[in-house]
């Protein structure tokens, strides 16, 4: 009972940042109308810069700590006026899309800045312990969680009974008749981002240390928590924020110490509780998240689905040949790369641009494909047809139930519910260190931490005759994955112009028309969710063994079907247009190890060898004008006099001519 009361006094620590977290996006969602899917990104930046103001700058760490809370602040101001104003009128799905291009921006900036070694955040807080129920529990525990209270309280009191906070609510609900008695919208938003991101900022200085050590891609998933504790609250109720992040705190902490580390085989179950409250607020009490009204919503636009087929022929034959007789290997492992991830981006453009459901579990449905047919592989020996087809279809089925929450649930909600199945189907099910070869025994033990070796070892494994080898059998690979592309993608086009599709669309556009029009809204999402996740468990088993052949076995948990992965699934997949056929295989290569980045390799290595030419001619010149002018000079000593004699070393022209 003391050890029980001990770790949930330690807990205090978590559920202060999760209170601290909840209520910036809090903040931002009653004054701005948006949900916040960055706001993990954002403390990882206060965190950081705090980090690298005290220990590289060497700077105060209160004016490190001022700092850092400032440019946070600043960054989110800069955001709504740069992003989120100008898409005022975009539709919920765009503006929640905008959010993950800024997660991702400021992930790219901190691992530019500061790359990936090890961190740990200072604090600003007292280090003293107190005894408490047999259990040492540092005052710096009390101290966050004390001026979290405070703030909540203030915040609290700012948006209940002041006229700035019911402004910020008239205006997340209608800002048109909020702009009629004097308020601007944009004013309000302007200034909810600044608070907003300035409490991310804190949390960043304030709480980060509680992660230890620092890592980016840990404190950007603590998005998944803070948004169940959001929906707890209704993205309204400062107390039921700080209340419910206390109680999560400790359900997490308990569940780790009673039940995981009794028993390893429910490992990872605590992360997928804030899951559990999700569904639970979403699917089952069909509660929504509030979004500010909006009188013409913008939505992606579409392709028209036709296929040119001679071009299409001839682009495909021209690829075919430069893979077997001009391209080097490198750049033949990149078109392999380029045409998978295209793969796995046309499930994005069913899910998201057919259909208009945003999910941010797209490579959960890979993963689970890759590990069903990288196992029995592995372990059963079946052969790699076989498993694939199974990986596809149990991927289907997982899809099938993933839409279910999408039943009850749309837009942001279903974004939420995906982020956070994404989230626990990394922490259960990839991060359990598969291990090769195991012990023999039936199918479900080929699911289990079996074995010495590390990672999934497969063997030569060939998929219809060809062998999945990247460094044996790159262009056999390159061309089955170039034509696996090619055949989805014609049937995504043929699903775009066909009824099925017109179907999806409608869903998309309205789903209340389209019921009326006698659409089974409820049969579109589902067969949207079962074929998305079909093509992204295809994709996923091909890409599983393209990661094979550069490592040596399957590694299930190093963050390729990571939830930040499927965020970038996203981003690629909108930088290719969601909802364009097409431009799949051009937002495949932003990915890493396409063709996007062969070329940027490349055009790097010519740049550098034209500066290196560059260099070698203008040195060559300095010797060429340095010879020329010593010869000039060595000419003019040597001039012959008058009478045709040369003057010796020792004599000039004027000795020389001397009586």
């Amino acid at each position: 009972m003391n050890d029980a009361i001990g770790y949930a006094l330690l807990s205090l620590g978590t559920g202060g940042l999760y209170a601290l977290m909840a209520a910036g996006i809090v903040v931002v969602q009653r004054g701005a109308g948006v949900l916040n899917l960055a706001h993990g990104a954002l403390l990882a930046w206060a965190a950081y810069s705090f980090h690298g103001a005290v220990e590289e700058w060497s700077l105060p760490t209160w004016f490190a700590a001022v700092l850092a809370i400032g440019s946070t602040a600043l960054i989110g101001l800069a955001f709504h006026l740069l992003v989120m104003r100008p898409m005022r009128d975009g539709s919920a799905l765009n503006r929640v899309m905008a959010t993950l291009g800024l997660l991702i921006i400021l992930q790219a900036s901190l691992t530019l800045m500061y790359g990936t070694l090890v961190r740990s955040a200072p604090t600003v807080l007292p280090t003293g312990k107190v005894t408490l129920a047999g259990m040492p529990v540092g005052w710096d525990v009390f101290t966050r969680l004390g001026v979290v209270v405070a703030l909540l309280v203030a915040l609290w009191a700012v948006f209940r009974y002041t006229t700035v906070g019911l402004a910020a609510t008239a205006v997340t609900e209608n800002p048109r008749a909020a702009a009629t008695f004097g308020w601007s919208p944009d004013l309000v938003a302007a200034a909810a981002w600044t608070l907003g991101a300035a409490l991310a900022g804190l949390a960043g200085v304030l709480l980060a240390p509680l992660q230890m050590p620092l890592a980016a891609p840990n404190l950007m998933l603590l998005i998944v928590p803070t948004l169940a504790i959001g929906l707890l609250a209704g993205f309204r109720s400062f107390p039921t924020v700080l209340g419910a992040s206390l109680v999560l705190a400790v359900v997490e902490v308990e569940t780790q110490v009673q039940l995981v580390t009794e028993h390893p085989a429910w490992r990872g179950i605590d992360r997928a509780i804030p899951l559990v409250v999700i569904i639970f607020y979403l699917a089952i009490r069909g509660r929504h998240i509030p979004d500010r009204g909006h009188v013409n919503e913008r939505l992606p636009a579409l392709g028209s689905g036709r296929v040119h087929w001679p071009a299409l022929l001839v682009t495909v034959t021209a690829a075919i040949c430069l893979i077997w007789y001009a391209l080097p290997t490198d750049w033949v492992n990149a078109l392999n790369a380029n045409a998978v991830w295209a793969i796995l981006i046309l499930s994005v453009v069913v899910l998201v641009g057919l259909t208009g459901q945003l999910s941010l579990a797209q490579l959960a449905f890979s993963g689970l494909a890759a590990l069903i047919a990288g196992r029995l592989v592995a372990v059963q020996g079946w052969p790699l047809e076989a498993a694939l087809a199974l990986g596809v279809l149990g991927t289907a089925a997982a899809g099938v139930l993933f839409a279910l929450p999408a039943l009850r649930t749309r837009g942001l909600q279903l974004a939420v519910v995906t982020l956070g199945l994404g989230a626990a189907a990394d922490s259960i099910l990839f991060q359990r260190g598969y291990h090769s070869p195991p012990p023999e025994g039936s199918v479900a033990a080929a699911f289990g931490d079996l074995g010495n070796a590390e990672g999934t070892v497969v063997g030569q494994a060939t998929l219809f005759g060809v062998r999945l080898d990247t460094v044996e059998a790159p262009r056999a690979f390159a061309t089955l994955a170039v034509i696996s592309f090619v055949a989805v993608a014609v049937a995504v086009a043929n699903l775009r112009r066909g009824r099925a599709g017109r179907r999806l669309i409608a869903v998309r556009t309205n789903e209340r028309a389209a019921a009326a029009l006698g659409v089974s809204v409820i049969g579109a999402k589902l067969y949207a969710f079962a074929l998305s996740a079909a093509i992204a468990g295809f994709g996923g088993v091909l890409y599983a063994f393209y990661q094979y052949g550069a490592r040596g076995n399957i590694d299930y948990g190093g963050g390729v079907f990571s939830p930040f992965n499927s965020i970038l699934l996203i981003a690629f997949a909108v930088l290719g247009g969601v909802g364009w056929v097409s431009g799949a295989f051009a937002g495949a290569a932003w990915a890493a190890g396409t063709l996007g980045t062969r070329f940027g390799a490349w055009l790097g290595e010519l740049l550098t060898e034209v500066a290196a030419f560059a260099r070698t001619v203008i040195a060559l010149l300095g010797v060429v004008v340095g010879f020329s002018a010593g010869a000039g000079a060595a000419r003019s000593r040597r001039a012959p006099t008058s009478d045709g004699a040369t003057p010796t070393a020792t004599e000039t022209p004027e000795t020389a001519e001397a009586p």
